[in-house]
């Protein structure tokens, strides 16, 4: 079912006053942000949607009461589209908690409204995994930059997982266009394709990043090898209703207020591992950071370009949100970029354009985030390697650059933009 057939099927039903049903499982979710099972069954007998609605609806006035989400035209319309982003999330994960028994990976599909600062560069894939299954996962190795697979102890969206175990099909000897497969749990297998469940496992997290727009995906497979205990019905509505409130909860209330206190504004910390207790990557190495810029400035961004397999930096804006990643170019990668003759990468974060490759476009904000990314590292990022930033003014720009920095017109602009047109239909 597609998010906009949900909206406009709740657009068609009467919200209820009372609030629906949580069961078991939708405890294990959300918390406290279940909803109380006793005024729930009388809700769900007249209609079932009505959870779903009643969230839906606090989490769009919970969102609308915060100061930022009217601030600006730009302001509420990111606001409307993080809203439904929620919810395609929210729905997505519900369909999946119900297939626990023949699990399947999700796409991250999308190119606006995300939450979570997605990657642009990356292609996101889950399935969720149950305690002492056993899973075969298999495919055929795309072209992209670097491919892992990441198990986590909570639920993607709803709960921001400690990395427990990271799996490389190419650390197996895959390469591009060839087949790969391992397993997960079960009874153990001689090889080095056989990995043990890790204690607590409740996902698997994929990501492809991808070096440029072109590159192919890996075909991806996941099969329970186990036969699992029969499970009760458990109501959709309901389940993504509690994972709506959970995941607004998470974000809205939790880690934005908290990266909003902890990260500096126009300027950059030295490359450090990515938090593995709270979603990172293992190996991986990043920077976060927020910019703030007014019309006529620019914060420049200089960075070496350095010996891994992928680098790339996007903008997020305040709600932690990517925003529209074909249409605006809100990312780069190192081997999209331009590098200068001393081998670094200048990047231009401007709200008009500065008429350089690397521009980076906040599409329309001027304040929001900065993240890096380094993945796949063949040689150590030294002191060197951590990147600066400098607010100035768009007037100056050109002095700051090097001598023979190129400059880019309107026409080789909308070359430019229109690769990023490939990602949602060759991904």
């Amino acid at each position: 079912m597609t998010v906009r057939y949900i909206l406009a099927l709740l657009a068609t039903l009467t919200p209820m006053a009372a609030s629906g049903a949580a069961h078991s499982e939708d405890r294990r979710i959300a918390g406290d942000a279940t909803i109380g099972e006793g005024s729930a069954a009388a809700a769900q007998a007249t209609d079932p949607a009505a959870p779903f609605i009643n969230a839906l609806q606090d989490v769009s006035a919970r969102l609308r009461a915060m100061p930022y989400a009217t601030s600006s035209d730009v302001a509420r319309q990111n606001t409307e589209k993080y809203l439904a982003g929620l919810l395609a999330q929210a729905w997505d994960f519900a369909e999946q908690l119900n297939m626990l028994g023949t699990p399947y990976f999700s796409r991250g599909a999308g190119v606006e409204g995300l939450p979570g600062l997605y990657n642009p560069d990356n292609l996101y894939r889950s399935a969720l995994l149950e305690p002492g299954g056993a899973y075969r996962i298999y495919g055929r190795r795309g072209t992209h930059a670097d491919l892992s697979f990441q198990i986590i102890d909570q639920y993607p969206i709803v709960g921001l997982g400690k990395n427990l175990a990271v799996i490389r099909p190419d650390d197996m000897g895959a390469r591009p266009g060839e087949d790969f497969e391992f397993y997960l749990g079960g009874t153990p297998r001689a090889g080095r394709n056989w990995f043990a469940m890790p204690d607590h496992s409740a996902a698997i997290l994929v990501r492809q990043s991808f070096g440029d727009w072109r590159e192919t995906p890996t075909s991806l497979y996941i099969e329970r090898l186990d036969v699992p205990a029969p499970r009760s019905y458990q109501s959709p509505f309901a389940q993504a209703a509690a994972a709506l409130h959970q995941a607004t909860k998470l974000w809205v209330d939790g880690y934005v207020p908290e990266i909003q206190r902890n990260t500096m504004v126009n300027a950059l910390p030295a490359p450090r591992p990515s938090a593995t207790d709270s979603g990172g990557l293992g190996g991986q190495m990043s920077v976060m950071a927020r910019y703030r810029i007014s019309k006529g400035e620019v914060l420049l961004i200089s960075v070496r370009k350095a010996d891994v397999t992928y680098q790339g930096i996007q903008l997020g804006d305040p709600w932690f949100v990517t925003p529209n990643t074909v249409e605006h170019q809100v990312s780069l990668t190192a081997r999209q970029a331009h590098v200068d003759d001393d081998g670094m990468i200048r990047f231009v974060i401007s709200l008009d354009d500065p008429g350089v490759p690397n521009w980076l476009d906040p599409a329309g904000n001027p304040e929001g985030y900065i993240f890096m990314r380094w993945q796949g590292i063949r040689t150590p990022l030294k002191a060197g390697d951590a990147p600066t930033a400098h607010l100035l003014s768009l007037a100056s720009l050109r002095q700051a650059l090097p001598a023979n920095s190129p400059t880019i017109n309107s026409a080789e602009r909308r070359k430019q933009l229109a690769e990023r047109k490939w990602a949602p239909q060759v991904r």
